[in-house]
């Protein structure tokens, strides 16, 4: 067997042209294109390995168009992570040096693709002694590295760090030659208790992406930066930053925006323009709306999430290629006539998802009927089948006529100490009187099922007369009563939709895309 194989390897390295005997690995052979592709998946430590092979293969290790300091990866092993983080000081300071060296061998090559670095600080205090580790000075190498990236003329770069705070600026302060390399296309930062300074207005970015998590911006000036200076930016996602002043931005290229508050500090205004704008993702949350405004100008927007606080001024502008819409809010019981003339810039969303909160307060009274001339996909995340929340969802209900997709969530189960959970005010003769047209439209319906009697009821109305039916999923929070479950089976006998029956499985959520800690 061991005379086969010599005999193989001889003959193939003597077909490539190479001297009889000779080993060589597998990488050797590649286009450097194709072996650049395969370790730009590779974490620095297993390309660190990689280049002990061979000459070849440390020449690949060193010239490598992307680099990945990635040392506290989410999906890393356990043990991995762990024991890197727990690792001593000596231990974490040879791997620093080791990082050093290799940057210094490698030069000035450029780093077309990307550079990413994922570092957590390690904070070790002795006992009885209030001084820190000398890990500290971790920080002042991890901006050296971001220096280096950017004198390579990176294209993507991606830091992440939780690192301790201090007082020097040396430490605090972001590196603004980041912002002045004219090679940089996406950046993406997530750096605890760093400063972020306005760049020079005069510097025209080649910026395509920007993510800011968990930063300090040092004034509003940044924003109207990004406005004058970054003409080719197309996404942008803040979450959890800390400004002192407002966000305006306008912008002529912009397509994606994104605002997760940090619920740190007190954002008063929220200005977002842009003709190509399509995507707007907004998450904020304040204790007083009094001083608060947000204004869209986004002719072209066809994605709105808007979660949080109902703000007193709000300009949503004219939405008319809106497509989706998910609108989770915690207005006030008086709240009524601002989300009345909010929704005016939503009649032509075809596809809506509203929490329970925002639509009582949308049709309280049941004085307010919906004007969707298009909305075909409802969604509807109720805390419970209880009476006070189907009048709301009535009047909601009444006001569609091209309904095709409905699904109603239920996130709360009444206790067992809940006074009469079976009582309904809303049976199935109750809904056959509405004489609501969607009726004849609706299609698919997915209802989540919890004690209340209603919502027994609603799935029967449906199930009886809903006579163009394709499809319903009927999913339990809990069990049923006995009484429950033959009702719903003498309504299914009368239905020739597919039904489907099992435990609930939760509607997917839109992701705010803020990392965690």
């Amino acid at each position: 067997m061991e005379q086969k194989h010599e005999t193989f390897a001889s003959s193939s390295f003597e077909g490539e042209g190479s001297s009889r005997g000779r080993e060589e690995d597998r990488f050797s052979g590649l286009p450097d294109r194709i072996a650049y592709r395969i370790l730009s998946f590779l974490t620095i430590k297993d390309v660190a390995c990689f280049s002990i092979v061979s000459k070849r293969c440390r020449e690949l290790y060193l010239s490598t168009p992307s680099l990945n300091f990635e040392f506290m990866t989410t999906g890393a092993p356990w043990g991995v992570w762990k024991c890197f983080c727990e690792a001593s000081c000596e231990v974490r300071l040879m791997l620093v040096n080791s990082l050093d060296r290799f940057l210094l061998q490698r030069g000035d090559k450029s780093i077309p693709s990307h550079f990413r670095l994922v570092w957590k600080s390690h904070a070790v205090y002795e006992e009885n002694d209030e001084a820190p580790c000398f890990c500290v000075n971790e920080r002042f190498r991890l901006i050296t590295w971001i220096h280096n990236a950017i004198r390579c003329n990176v294209e993507v770069l991606d830091v992440k760090s939780r690192v301790v705070d201090f007082d020097d600026e040396l430490y605090s302060l972001f590196p603004s030659c980041v912002f002045l390399c004219a090679t940089l296309h996406s950046l993406a930062v997530n750096l605890n208790f760093t400063m972020v300074k306005t760049p020079s207005v005069a510097f025209s970015s080649n910026l395509v992406d920007l993510k800011l998590l968990k930063v300090k911006i040092e004034d509003e000036g940044f924003f109207k930066w990004i406005s004058c200076s970054c003409k080719f930016i197309k996404g942008i996602f803040l979450c959890g930053i800390s400004v002192r002043g407002n966000i305006i931005i306008k912008s002529s290229s912009l397509e994606k925006f994104g605002y997760v508050d940090g619920s740190r500090f007190t954002l008063s205004h929220l200005n977002i323009s842009g003709e190509k704008l399509e995507v707007i993702n907004i998450s904020w949350t304040f204790n007083s709306p009094d001083d608060k405004s947000l204004n869209i100008f986004a002719p072209r927007l066809t994605d709105l999430c808007w979660r949080g606080s109902l703000v007193n001024q709000a300009n949503l502008g004219q939405l008319e290629c809106l497509e989706k819409a998910l609108i989770c809010l915690e207005p006030e019981a008086d709240d009524s006539d601002k989300l009345i003339k909010h929704f005016y810039s939503l009649h032509r969303v075809e596809h809506l998802v509203l929490n329970a909160a925002t639509f009582k307060a949308l049709f309280r009274e049941r004085s307010t009927h919906a004007q969707f001339d298009r909305l075909f996909h409802l969604q509807l995340n109720l805390w419970s089948f209880s009476d006070d929340i189907f009048p709301a969802v009535v009047s909601l209900l009444r006001g569609l006529h091209n309904l095709c997709t409905l699904y109603i969530s239920c996130f709360a189960v009444p206790s067992s100490m809940d006074p009469q959970p079976d009582v309904s005010g809303f049976d199935k003769e109750y809904w056959k009187l509405q004489n609501l047209d969607f009726i004849d439209q609706i299609k698919e319906v997915t209802i989540e099922l919890d004690v209340f009697n209603n919502g027994i009821e609603f799935a029967r109305y449906i199930l009886e007369h809903a006579n163009n039916l394709e499809q319903m999923c009927i999913q339990y929070l809990l069990d049923l009563s006995d009484d429950a479950i033959q009702k719903l089976n003498d309504s299914k006998k009368m239905s020739k939709a597919i039904i489907f029956e099992g435990v609930c499985h939760r509607w997917p959520q839109f992701d705010s895309d803020c990392e965690e800690d």
